[in-house]
């Protein structure tokens, strides 16, 4: 069957929309977030809302609208049929932008009358936006004769993840804002909080990459083809193991029973040891000729998945030795490890091989992208070490503070690359039809 050429323009609204997130309501804002909790010398000083509106636009316009914007674009190619339903796919962008609008304003605001049902309206939209983009991924994947891959059932399980993710975000959202007191808002953050992440991060993007990277990077790359069996295996384990870190952690916190939280600390380590496997299996530190401007954000990013699944496996170690039974610290320095040094690096290498296939000849060339790439690894590694490093010095708070301007001047100038090759692809495509017309 022939290759079937992607829509050249299903991937830019949603590139752009998801650098316009990232740079305002979702780094940018996690940045300001940042320097004030250096200022005030502690991790607890800001409001959860404004933590969670800040978190919500990065994993639904950062994450999300790339995630979207890429396989509307490859995976029809992948599976040599047409986009089926793009006026839902148009429809998932526009429900996915206002609900991180919403949410960017009523979370933060729901004290005040009115706001507290945006905020739980603008999640509604995003479960929507994802319940079309299950859809129109299901419809097309239907119409293609070909049988499923394995990079297919990690794509598969990644979009499930979505909108389970999705449904358990209005849930909580609902009953953070619509929370009668403040010991309501701390109970439904201990219950519900982890698991949320875990669905987003471990379900969603940690399961997307894999299925794409394994089908992908070896064609961009030039690094060994993985073994397709090796990667058949460990699906199912890491599947199960998102599906009991998440469960088992709610049903322990909600009922007290230690068991189900030792049940979520063994699924914890399966995954780390499974997606350790996985990355493995990729083999992306062969040696190359001719290196392509992306591989070395692919190859950080591993090394951040490896540091961050280190952390999470550890965290019992390190609450041991520091003498308490929870670190936000070390939690949130674990976090920031895989969403800015795993995904984000991702994102970035990604997405600008797609741009760059798309927008040439047309548009600049985005460039090797060694500023960006700097910039944004010494932020998360500045990041990561100064946030644990406040549970034993205060001195760390200004450089933990410091890191998140450097990651969001490396998002702004690859981000601004990124942008001009798009807007300027799109300028000449439009010349050229008005001109043939």
């Amino acid at each position: 069957m022939p290759a079937v050429p992607p829509d050249p323009d299903a991937f830019p609204r949603f590139f752009l929309t998801g650098i316009a997130a990232t740079l305002s309501a979702g780094a940018t804002w996690g940045a300001i977030v940042l320097l004030r909790i250096a200022a005030h010398r502690s991790l607890t000083s800001v409001s959860i809302f404004e933590i969670d509106a800040h978190a919500q636009a990065q994993i639904y316009g950062w994450v999300g609208m790339f995630v979207m914007g890429f396989a509307y674009t490859a995976f029809p190619r992948f599976w040599r049929v047409r986009l089926r339903w793009p006026g839902a796919a148009l429809a998932s962008w526009l429900l996915m932008a206002a609900g991180i609008v919403l949410r960017a304003l009523g979370e933060p605001l729901h004290e005040i009358a009115g706001f507290a049902p945006t905020a739980v309206a603008g999640a509604a939209a995003q479960l929507a936006a994802v319940a079309a983009f299950a859809a129109v991924l299901l419809a097309t994947r239907s119409g293609s004769g070909a049988r499923p891959t394995v990079s297919d059932r990690y794509i598969a399980a990644a979009v499930g993840w979505f909108v389970a993710a999705g449904a358990v975000d209005v849930f909580h959202v609902a009953r953070m804002v619509g929370a009668a007191t403040a010991a309501d808002v701390v109970r439904q953050v201990e219950v519900w909080q982890f698991p949320l992440r875990d669905l987003q991060i471990h379900g969603l993007a940690m399961m997307m990459i894999f299925g794409v990277s394994m089908r992908q990077f070896p064609a961009w790359f030039g690094t060994p083809v993985p073994d397709a069996g090796r990667a058949r295996r460990l699906w199912l384990p890491l599947q199960l193991a998102v599906a009991l870190e998440t469960a088992a952690f709610a049903v322990g916190m909600g009922s007290g029973r230690h068991l189900w939280l030792a049940v979520s600390g063994v699924a914890a380590l399966v995954l780390a040891a499974c997606a350790v496997a996985f990355a493995a299996n990729e083999r992306l530190w062969v040696r190359v000729e001719r290196p392509d401007r992306s591989l070395k954000f692919v190859r950080a990013a591993q090394v951040w998945l490896v540091i961050a699944l280190a952390m999470l496996v550890l965290a019992p170690v390190y609450f041991a030795v520091v003498g308490t039974h929870f670190s936000h610290a070390w939690y949130g320095a674990m976090r920031h490890a895989i969403t800015v040094g795993f995904i984000s690096l991702t994102i970035m290498g990604v997405a600008a091989r797609v741009v760059s296939a798309h927008a040439a000849p047309w548009a600049p060339d985005v460039g090797r992208l060694r500023l960006p790439f700097a910039l944004v690894t010494t932020g998360c590694a500045l990041r990561v070490t100064m946030q644990v490093a406040t549970d034993f010095t205060a001195a760390a708070f200004p450089l933990a503070g410091a890191s998140g301007v450097l990651e969001v001047a490396g998002l702004a100038v690859w981000g601004a690359r990124l942008a001009r090759a798009m807007l300027a692809r799109r300028r000449s495509v439009a010349v050229e039809g008005g001109t043939h017309g």
